[in-house]
């Protein structure tokens, strides 16, 4: 039977995101492993694959000797397997990965859903040594997949990797049947889906809300994700603990199932300045059929035609993005559940998570033949 790894730096990304894949290649006869700390295991069900737990893997840690023993590590996991074919996401398992299916002579297929804040500036010591890692890492992989072009041609201008070895998909794509079209309700209800950073505009999102709840009592402003207090972007617990929905604004904490959330919204909002691949939370709003609010920066502009299926607001700026959520309450429902329909008309035509399936099984059918 031929066997294929998928790694990242959660099980629960692999199982949440990858669901999809993992079904499709098992139909295709592949017995499917997946590689990842075990610590995230347990967050959501395992669909049928064989799992393997990474005991090394410091999503921040930047210690060299714990990096040494992470590519150890996945050397001899990926030689006990030997598969067909490994494929990773995040960065630590790309570069990590890439060095020891090198090692063991596995081809690998990385996948760059998006950038993060350690490309943020190009004189920090922490921008040269990633750069010069993925340089290293990607010399001699059997394909790089982008979710949105502007990393894809960082990437190729920095030299990390060729227009040849590089492939571009849109996204993680979203179940079309999973996540139904359903017009929103007559209501001002706005939600903001993600891990809860400073670099996600929570802050943001936060302020614009108490202050549009002044002037709109009934407007409601839901955070939904889980709290980062590892992550140095992350917004500090007591601050989350105090967002109760007295001013307008609610934390619902993280949730197993989105869909009850955007069925009753009637906007999803992501003002993100991070380096984003496509957030899977804007494609699963946009398969709601909900107008999204967000920024013009890489992997968010994929998801919005600016005044047809939503609106783009200034990254960093509370300002104005109450100037654009004050408009969207202020505009017709009628004109608003029109966005609704085109939003759904962009998940059918750029994000039906059967494409971008389509596009990695055509990828890695194409290395396995040569």
């Amino acid at each position: 039977m031929k066997k294929i790894v998928i790694s990242s730096n959660t099980a629960w990304t692999i199982f949440n995101h990858r669901a999809g894949l993992i079904r499709t290649l098992q139909e295709a006869g592949y017995e499917v492993h997946t590689v990842a700390p075990e610590s995230n295991f347990t967050d959501i069900k395992n669909p049928g694959t064989i799992f393997h737990s990474v005991k090394n893997l410091e999503r921040k840690g930047k210690n060299p000797f714990s990096d040494l023993l992470l590519i150890l590590e996945y050397f001899r996991i990926y030689r006990n397997i030997k598969p067909d074919c490994v494929l990773t996401y995040t960065p630590k398992p790309n570069i990590y990965s890439a060095f020891a299916c090198r090692m063991a002579g596995i081809p690998i297929i990385c996948t760059v859903n998006g950038l993060g804040t350690g490309f943020d500036d190009p004189e920090s010591r922490t921008y040269k040594i990633i750069t010069m890692l993925f340089r290293l890492a990607f010399r001699k992989v059997a394909a790089v997949v982008f979710q949105n072009p502007d990393d894809r041609q960082f990437f190729i201008d920095k030299k990390i990797t060729s227009g040849e070895n590089s492939r571009l998909v849109n996204g993680s794509g979203v179940d079309l049947a999973k996540f139904r079209f359903i017009p929103a309700a007559e209501n001002d209800k706005f939600i903001l889906i993600s891990r809860m950073l400073k670099n996600k505009g929570v802050g943001e999102f936060i302020e614009a809300g108490q202050r549009l709840h002044m002037e709109f009592p009934a407007a409601e402003f839901v955070l939904l994700g889980p709290a980062d207090p590892d992550n140095p972007a992350g917004i500090r617990q007591e601050i989350l603990d105090g967002l109760d929905g007295k001013n307008g604004v609610l934390y619902a904490g993280a949730v197993k199932d989105v869909r009850p959330y955007l069925e009753s919204s009637s906007a999803v909002v992501l003002p993100s300045y991070y380096r984003e691949g496509i957030p899977k939370t804007l494609i699963e709003a946009l398969a709601a059929g909900r107008p999204v609010i967000t920024t013009d920066m890489p992997g968010c502009r994929e998801t919005l035609l600016d005044g047809q299926n939503g609106f783009f607001v200034k990254p960093r700026s509370a300002d104005d993005l109450y100037s654009v959520m004050k408009k969207f309450i202020q505009m017709d429902h009628g004109d608003r559940l029109a966005m609704g329909r085109q939003s759904r008309l962009l998940a059918e035509e750029k994000f039906d998570e059967k494409k971008v399936i389509a596009e990695y099984i055509g990828i890695i059918d194409k290395i396995l033949n040569n």
